[in-house]
C-alpha cells in the first residue's frame, strides 16, 4: 500500500501522520513547535520522523508551511508568525535528509485540499477556507481547484480592514488577522475583565460564552462582527457555495457562527448569499490528511 508523509505545520504545534491514497491518517506524532523555529533542529526532526514510520513505505512527503511559499519550488519566503524563515530553501536543505520527493504548500491550501476530497466541501465548485488559530490562513477552491500564483497566495488573513490599524505579524497594520487571532482574543478579553482574567486559552472563553458570561460574549460578539464584514468583501468577490472553518478557534463554531452569518446577511451582496452555507471542517486531522494528499497528488502531476 502506498503511503504518504503529512506535516502541519503551526504556529503552536506541528503535525505530523501517515496519511493513505485517500487521505486517511494511519499514525501520528505531535510536537510543540517552539524549538523548531531553529532550523537545524526542524530538519534532523523531519528525518527522524521518516524514523519513526519505519514500518511504513513512504513514497512522499507533503508539508503545510503557516505563510508564503514558491510551491514550485518547494522554498519559504516568509512565515508570518514564526521569524528567522525568511527566503528559506526549505526543499533543498531537507534532501540531504531524506530519501523521498518532498512537496511543500501553505498550510491552509493543505487543510483546503482535506476538506474539498473528503470534508465539509466535497462536492464544491467553490468554496473559502479558513483556519482560525494563532493566525487566519485561508484557501480559495473554484471550479473545484485550489487558486495558486507564483506564490501560495491567497493570504486573506492579511486583507487589511482598518486604516493605520495595531501592527501585524505580517507586517502591515489593520490586518483582519489582528482582530480574529487566538492572542488577540485572550487579550481583549483580559482587557474587558479589566486585567483580571481566568481564561488561559480561547476554549475557555469559549466556554464561559457558552455560561452566558457578558465579557466573554462580548468577545465573540466583536470577533464576529469584524469576520462578518471582512466574509461579506470575500463573499462579493469569489461567490462561494460555502464557507468551511477549521483550525482551534473553529471549536467556537457553535457561539459565533449565528453572530458572523447575521453580519454577512446585513453586508454581502444579496444574489451571493442564495445557497451560502457556513459550516465546520470535518475532514479528520485535515491539516495531516491535506499534506499527505498534497505529497500523492504532487507525485501523480
Amino acid at each position: 500500500m502506498k503511503v504518504f508523509l503529512g506535516i502541519d505545520w503551526g504556529g503552536t504545534y506541528i503535525k505530523a501522520g501517515v496519511v493513505d491514497n485517500q487521505g486517511i491518517v494511519l499514525e501520528k506524532r505531535f510536537f510543540s513547535s517552539p524549538d523548531f523555529r531553529k532550523k537545524n533542529i526542524f530538519l534532523t526532526r523531519i528525518g527522524f520522523l521518516l524514523k519513526d514510520f519505519k514500518n511504513f513505505k513512504i513514497q512522499a512527503v507533503g508539508i503545510g508551511a503557516p505563510g508564503i511559499v514558491n510551491t514550485r519550488k518547494g522554498s519559504i519566503y516568509y512565515l508570518p508568525n514564526i521569524k528567522g524563515w525568511k527566503n528559506f530553501p526549505l526543499k533543498q536543505k531537507l534532501a540531504k535528509y531524506l530519501d523521498v520527493p518532498v512537496f511543500i504548500d501553505n498550510d491552509a491550501n493543505v487543510f483546503a485540499l482535506a476538506e474539498a476530497r473528503r470534508g465539509a466541501a466535497r462536492g464544491k465548485s467553490r468554496a473559502i477556507f479558513l483556519t482560525l488559530g494563532t493566525g487566519l490562513g485561508s484557501s480559495i477552491v473554484f471550479d473545484k481547484k485550489i487558486l495558486k500564483a507564483e506564490t501560495s497566495a491567497w493570504e486573506l488573513g492579511h486583507v487589511p480592514v482598518v486604516l493605520k490599524g495595531r501592527k501585524c505579524g505580517c507586517g502591515g497594520r489593520g490586518c483582519i488577522e489582528t482582530f480574529v487571532g487566538n492572542r488577540y482574543l485572550l487579550k481583549r478579553y483580559k482587557s474587558i475583565r479589566k486585567g483580571y482574567s481566568e481564561a488561559g486559552d480561547v476554549e475557555d472563553i469559549y466556554k464561559k460564552a457558552l455560561k452566558g458570561e457578558k465579557a466573554a460574549l462580548r468577545v465573540w460578539e466583536e470577533f464576529s462582527h469584524a469576520l462578518g464584514i471582512f466574509l461579506s468583501g470575500m463573499i462579493n468577490i469569489f461567490n462561494p457555495q460555502a464557507i468551511i472553518f477549521g483550525g482551534g478557534i473553529s471549536g467556537a463554531f457553535k457561539v459565533f457562527k449565528p453572530m458572523v452569518l447575521k453580519e454577512i446577511k446585513q453586508q454581502a451582496m444579496w444574489p451571493h448569499l442564495k445557497g451560502l452555507k457556513l459550516l465546520k471542517a470535518k475532514a479528520k486531522d485535515a491539516g495531516i490528511s491535506g499534506a499527505g494528499l498534497l505529497a500523492k497528488e504532487s507525485m501523480n502531476n
